[in-house]
């Protein structure tokens, strides 16, 4: 079994290359929704997600084709604000990473001019509860909730 650093050093590769990289290709899964697939090394990650807004969607990382680690996630612009512009934001500050004890996403505070990233969690990789919000000029326009953690440990 993976040792927690070594999980969350992967889990923080494959977000570097998915939904921090603007460049990343999701594609069409055949359900009204879309995926991305990467692979390093002998772990494979997919990150399948639907909806526009709000969204939704699960990442799963598995390890020689045995699937180790789960999140499922939610998330939402309010209404009335550009989601674009608060979604390139949001990669600006995912493109940081986690810091402190985050297992997810972004750091725990990033600041733009008047929009500020916040990110808390509860627990840590092996079972763990995350919160991100997103506030222009102290206003809450973005939130979004993670819930995950390892699988398949106990057979």
């Amino acid at each position: 079994m993976l040792d927690k650093t070594t999980l969350k050093d992967l889990l923080r590769q494959f977000n570097i290359k998915g939904y921090a990289d603007p460049t990343a290709k999701y594609i069409d899964n055949g359900k009204n929704g879309k995926v991305l697939k990467l692979t390093i090394d002998n772990f494979t990650y997919e990150d399948e997600f639907y909806g526009g807004e709000p969204y939704s969607g699960n990442e799963t990382i598995w390890k020689n084709g045995k699937d180790i680690f789960r999140c499922v996630y939610w998330g939402k612009v309010v209404k009335g604000v550009n989601f674009s512009d608060i979604y390139d934001f949001l990669r600006k500050a995912l493109s940081k990473g986690p810091d402190g004890v985050l297992v997810h996403r972004g750091p725990s505070a990033y600041v733009e001019g008047d929009l500020k990233y916040t990110n808390s969690i509860e627990g840590d990789i092996e079972e763990f509860r995350q919160t991100e919000k997103i506030c222009m000029d102290d206003k809450e326009v973005y939130i979004a909730y993670f819930v995950g953690g390892r699988v398949n440990v106990q057979k």
